[in-house]
């Protein structure tokens, strides 16, 4: 009896050991189990980490500052560092007219109404002081431009007239474009009529219109506009309602009257050497002395001789010579023209100066 009780209570002793090595297995393996699933974890999160860093980044690389207003601003008036602010678009959006630079926003002033949310562009800003209303772009095809000139530089237009005068009509001008002999000026509406009335004397009086561009425009000053307009003009520079400031007129007056006056004196041949003052007009001028020499020599000599260098009109005077008594009548109407320079008769004043421009537009 008692060796059953000693075995009962072995088994059972057995039984709680097994029972608790069971039980501190199923723990360990609990524990290691739970190490392994935290591990897995962390590696996940470290996983997930590193793409929300790469997304991030992507993120960063695609999006750009641009500015824009932080309070509306009316249309001429100047923007503060105050009245910026800084925003951000994906790349993709950002077109090149935007401003990404706070000073290339800070100092100039406003075109049009800007409000806050809106991106700046550079086209909606200007430097300097604010557009008049009369201002206009102007289009210039007869204004001599000299070869090298580029666009954005600045020239003054000047004038240039047959007496040798010469006047700036257009004073520090910006060109705007150029297209071979033609460019685009930004005009007030005083330089529009002064321009005007210099066209018409280039027309009219055999002027020259022509363009010298500055050297450093950043340090010369503007020069003065000298150029006298035409009297009408100046009246019209006097009661036109588009102009934003009062032009005094009296000295140009007195300068456009001495202008006239000095042009009034020359002859037209010597306009038309000024202007046409090549190799043609100079030969023409040989050509006028050669035939005065001839013609004297014809008055002092009975029977001239002739010379290879003689023209046409020349030789009719000579074959008119010959004969006095067959032809008695042509040797009296024509006699006068051996005294004379020129061929053309009295009898036809205006046409006088017709020979010399046709030799002129011939040649």
């Amino acid at each position: 009896m008692s060796w059953i009780y000693r075995h009962r209570k072995m088994l059972v002793i057995a039984a709680i050991l097994f029972g608790i090595l069971l039980l501190v297995s199923a723990v360990i393996f609990h524990l290691m189990r739970q190490a392994e699933q935290q591990q897995e974890h962390q590696e996940v999160i470290a996983h997930y980490e590193r793409q929300i860093e790469q997304l991030t980044a992507i993120k960063e690389e695609s999006l750009q500052t641009v500015w824009t207003v932080a309070r509306t601003i009316p249309a001429g008036d100047q923007i503060e560092p105050e009245d910026v602010t800084a925003m951000t678009l994906p790349t993709a959006l950002v077109s090149p007219e935007m401003i990404v630079k706070e000073e290339e926003a800070v100092g100039k002033h406003a075109k049009v109404e800007l409000r806050p949310g809106m991106p700046l562009l550079a086209s909606v800003l200007y430097e300097g002081n604010p557009i008049a209303k009369d201002v206009r772009t102007q289009e210039f095809q007869i204004i001599q431009l000299p070869s090298h000139l580029g666009k954005s530089q600045y020239i003054d237009v000047r004038i240039n007239f047959p007496t040798g005068e010469d006047f700036v009509v257009l004073a520090k001008k910006q060109v705007l474009d150029r297209e071979g002999t033609v460019i685009w000026l930004e005009m007030n509406e005083t330089d529009l009529l002064l321009t005007s009335s210099a066209i018409i004397d280039a027309y009219l009086q055999g002027a020259r219109l022509y363009a010298v561009p500055y050297i450093e425009p950043g340090l010369q000053e503007a020069a003065t506009a000298t150029y006298p307009a035409n009297p009408m003009v100046l009246d019209l520079l006097e009661q036109n309602p588009n102009l934003v400031e009062q032009v005094s007129t009296e000295l140009a007056r007195q300068q456009r009257e001495r202008l006239e006056s000095n042009l009034n004196e020359m002859s037209e041949a010597d306009k038309m050497r000024v202007m046409y003052g090549n190799v043609t007009v100079q030969q023409q001028l040989m050509n006028e002395r050669a035939a005065t020499q001839q013609s004297n020599a014809a008055q002092q000599m009975p029977q001239p001789p002739s010379f290879p260098e003689q023209d046409d009109q020349e030789s009719v005077q000579g074959e008119d010579e010959q004969p006095p008594s067959s032809l008695p009548v042509v040797v009296e109407e024509e006699s006068p023209e051996a005294t004379l320079p020129d061929p053309p008769p009295a009898s036809e004043p205006e046409s006088e100066t017709d020979p010399d421009y046709s030799e002129i537009f011939n040649q």
